[in-house]
This record gives structure tokens, sequence and C-alpha cells, in this order.
């Protein structure tokens, strides 16, 4: 954990600023699977649900509040509340691992630029509680999920199910951001059920998997950082 995060940045095409306010949760959580590397990319959608479980379990948000936007943001009340970062790492002896950085705000909200949502904190939401027993729920909540991950067997379609059920713009025309200049618009159409990557529904009826990218809704930006 860290009590402050000043020069972090996300990764992918079109990335932010990763910052972190004393008061807010910063925490990074090492994993090693035992599933076959080439389904670790899946842990992203499960880990925006364990933060999705613990703001309902813990911080006492109605199920229906806690939204999940593609591909790593989660919202409450339609705000951005935190965002994580799955990346791939390997031990001083070689050993393939996965790193979770997840980052809450607990406490306080930034500005974003650019985005056509709001930032909020867990605080004005309505969470008055400590900050322990949201950090203790993530541990417990992460610990369950990779269990689970570990045992289940591909294709991981239930929870490709379970992440779209809390989905944002589904079946709402949106814009992906892949790069400098470079966009896709089409109608949200949900997750592929075998492999997990966004499918886009462009206006001549053809549809398109999308692997990377910033949604925001056709007409708004898409925006990012936490």
């Amino acid at each position: 954990m860290a009590g402050e995060q000043t020069a972090g940045r996300g990764r992918g095409r079109g990335a932010g600023s990763w910052s972190t306010n004393r008061g807010n949760l910063a925490v990074s959580f090492v994993h090693f699977p035992t599933a076959p590397q080439t389904d670790w990319f899946a842990l992203s959608y499960a880990a925006g649900l364990s933060l999705a479980r613990v703001l309902v379990e813990v911080c006492g948000f109605d199920d229906a509040e806690v939204g999940l936007k593609w591909p790593n943001d989660v919202f409450v009340r339609g705000a951005k509340i935190g965002g994580l970062l799955l990346e791939t790492a390997a031990t001083p002896q070689g050993v393939p691992t996965l790193v979770l950085g997840m980052g809450v705000n607990l406490a306080h909200a930034p500005q974003l630029e650019g985005a056509v949502y709001r930032a909020e904190s867990l605080r004005r939401l309505g969470y008055h509680g400590p900050e322990k027993p949201v950090i203790r729920g993530l541990i417990e909540a992460w610990d369950s999920t990779t269990a689970g991950f570990d045992r289940m067997q591909a294709p991981r379609t239930p929870l490709f199910r379970d992440w779209q059920a809390k989905a944002m713009y589904l079946n709402q025309e949106i814009t992906v951001r892949l790069g400098p200049g470079q966009h896709k618009t089409g109608v949200f159409i949900g997750l592929d059920e075998q492999t997990g990557v966004m499918r886009l529904r462009h206006s001549d009826g053809t549809i398109e998997p999308i692997v990377a990218g910033d949604v925001g809704l056709l007409g708004g930006g898409g925006g990012s950082g936490d």
C-alpha cells in the first residue's frame, strides 16, 4: 500500500496519469496464477467485480448503484470512484506473476480532464466508515476471486457474463479511442462470451472485436486517469 502517489501513469493507448491523494486507497496485489497465462487478462474483469462486491458488502451501496466501465473503471451512482491496472511481472528468479494495482477515491476525488463523467469520493457518496474494513474487504475479495479464477476452466464465460451484467453503456452508442487521432464508433453490444473482448456493432451491421481502448458515450470524450 501507498499513503500517497504522485507520479504514477496508466498503461496502454491514451493512458492518463494515476495519482492518489492522502486519505485515498492505493494498493497492489501480487498473484501467481496456476491458470494458463493466455487467460490471465481475464483477471482484470474479476478485479472489477471484486471491488464492486466490496462497495456493496462493506460500504453499503446498493448493487444497482455500482457499475463497471470497460475495461477497468468502477463507478458509483454514475461517478468514477476508482480504477485498476493489471500487469504481468516476474520475480528475480524469472517466475511469471501478475500485479493488480488498484486506486479508490475514499476521501478525495480528482478533476478529470476531458471526461464527460465526474469523479467522486466514497465519503461524498455516503460511506463514512473507517478505511480498514475497506482494505480488509479488498484483500478477502481478491483472495477468493483469484482462488476461484484458478479453479475455473476456460472459456471463462460465467466471469464475462457477470461483468457484463454490471457494464455501463451496454447497448448504447459509444466511441472507443484507440490512440491519438484514432477512434471507433458503434453500439457496445457486450463481451464475447468465449474471449472476453468488447463487441462493437457498426452502423452497417458488422461487429468488430475491440481488445483495448478508452470508452466514452458517442458525442462525448472518453477521459482517463484516477
